[in-house]
């Protein structure tokens, strides 16, 4: 998995590709941790992203609950029919911002 970090203004974005699974959630999690010492309106570009497993998922459901409880701003975007359907299988659809 590759990161790449974008800083616009006040919001930024993360650009990810590869595979978010249990091996990379960890280091995952410390860059969107890192990115949230910076910001509260976080962009995660998923277009590179080839597969997302639970232990990714959780890494997302914490960061929008922190930004959430903080009044900041979580956005997906750019995810790919495969990846969106499995936010749309498990409801995760309804409690983020999916552009």
């Amino acid at each position: 998995m590759e990161i790449e970090q974008i800083e616009t203004g006040e919001t930024i974005t993360l650009k990810v590709s590869g595979k978010l699974t249990a091996g990379t959630a960890e280091d995952f999690g410390v860059t969107v941790t890192d990115a949230l010492t910076k910001t509260a309106y976080l962009v995660l570009d998923f277009q590179g992203v080839t597969y997302v497993a639970s232990a990714g998922l959780r890494v997302l459901v914490l960061t929008q609950k922190k930004l959430a409880a903080a009044g900041g701003t979580l956005i997906l975007r750019n995810l790919k029919s495969g990846i969106l359907e499995i936010f749309q299988i498990t409801g995760l659809d309804s409690i983020f911002t999916i552009e």
